[in-house]
């Protein structure tokens, strides 16, 4: 098997400055306000410049570098960032496998190029999402993932079956996934590097550190038997329209995003199914994209309310370059939601309320599904108490 990894360092620094050029080139540091009681988050290079490290509490932060922007923790926007990759990279590989956030895996094994099928995917995701990942193919996952850790901006690190022990052998043991007890008691060994590692014999490090000892010893050898585990796809629906030429009015984007979102209403509709979130990602013309989240109090499949929420957005949002694509996704699925009726009191009320709830029920679940009690009181046995007969009004 052979695996491409797509490491995004730092990634959540980079969302957050792919959405406001200002940040390009300044400390960031995520996790939030320098006087809050909470941690580093993740930083950026400049940040880290200055001694900032992650897990580092804000406020000794702050005391490194003041100078720095200190930044809210938006996990919602950066989950919702990498979903929307792994979806991409779902269309290009049968198996794609997400590891912690901003690192990927996918299958090469049907790929006969494999170094031109991985730079076509890095250049898409640049294009679209604006980011950078560091890529690399090697016949495993762990060696695929080191790899990517010391790749280069832009370019391909291949290592092949005869190269990964060499590669390995000069990386530092902290690539190896330890937990900090054993690499503090590797560093005590005197055990820094990778290749020091699997250079001792097997049996010396299981009976040094166990199951875990036998674990890192394969992987410092370049031996990883574990499969990529496929990421189970999100049920959703999507739309999209392209402008030409692009878009400059919210009027333009708003009359095609009510096209949008007739045809997904409409695909709702047909699955007898309801959305709690809808998602607006803009493409411009400068190549700049924006997304936004609308999260619904109530599950809805109708047009008018993510309409109203679509150009609610449009209105607020200040655009700098006309609109290339729109594309709007359907999320978090659910089934329609029931609503109860008070319709057999005596005398009988709402008939014809009553008459049309039994219409469509029979139209969608079939003529049987509602019917009437019949009470048979002299009855000896319980379950012969009662029988049911076609309803009729």
């Amino acid at each position: 098997m052979r695996v491409a990894c797509f490491l995004f360092p730092h990634f959540v620094v980079q969302v957050e400055v792919r959405d406001n050029d200002s940040l390009k080139g300044r400390p960031i540091i995520i996790g939030g306000l320098p006087h809050e009681r909470k941690v580093v988050y993740d930083a950026s290079k400049e940040a880290l410049s200055c001694g900032v490290r992650q897990g580092m509490p804000l406020r000794e932060a702050y005391a490194l570098c003041p100078q720095g922007v200190f930044l809210p923790l938006d996990e919602g926007k950066y989950a919702n960032t990498f979903t929307a990759i792994l979806t991409l990279l779902a269309n290009c590989s049968p198996v794609v496998e997400a590891g912690t956030l901003g690192s990927v895996f996918i299958d090469l094994s049907y790929e006969c190029n494999e170094v031109q099928f991985v730079e076509e995917v890095r250049q898409i995701i640049e294009k679209r999402f604006q980011l950078h990942p560091f890529t690399s193919i090697a016949p495993n996952k762990f060696v695929a993932w080191a790899a990517s850790r010391v790749a280069r901006p832009g370019k391909v690190i291949v290592i092949n079956e005869r190269e990964k022990k060499d590669f390995l052998k000069d990386l530092p043991v902290c690539f190896l996934p330890d937990s900090s007890r054993t690499l503090e008691r590797l560093e005590l060994l005197g055990i820094h590097r990778i290749g020091q590692l699997a250079s001792l014999s097997l049996a010396a490090v299981s009976l040094e550190f166990g199951n875990e000892g036998k674990r890192l010893w394969e992987l410092s050898n370049g031996i990883d038997g574990s499969t990529l585990i496929p990421r189970s796809k999100v049920p959703m629906l999507e739309d999209q329209i392209y402008f030409e030429p692009a878009a400059e009015t919210i009027g333009q984007v708003l009359a095609s995003g009510n096209e949008l979102l007739t045809r997904l209403s409409q695909r709702l509709k047909e699955r007898w199914q309801c959305c709690l979130r809808l998602t607006i990602s803009m493409h411009f013309s400068n190549d700049h994209i924006a997304q936004r989240v609308v999260h619904f109090k109530e599950a809805t499949s109708c047009k008018e309310t993510m309409l109203r929420h679509l150009k609610q957005y449009l209105e607020k949002a200040r655009f700098k370059a006309s609109v290339s694509e729109m594309r709007l996704t359907l999320t978090d699925l659910c089934p329609e939601g029931g609503r109860q009726a008070l319709f057999l009191a005596e005398p009988l009320k709402h008939r014809e309320r009553l008459a049309s709830a039994i219409s469509w029920l029979r139209q969608r679940y079939g003529k049987g599904v509602v019917g009437k009690v019949l009470v048979k009181p002299n009855s000896p046995l319980p379950e012969d108490s009662f029988s049911f007969t076609e309803f009729d009004l």
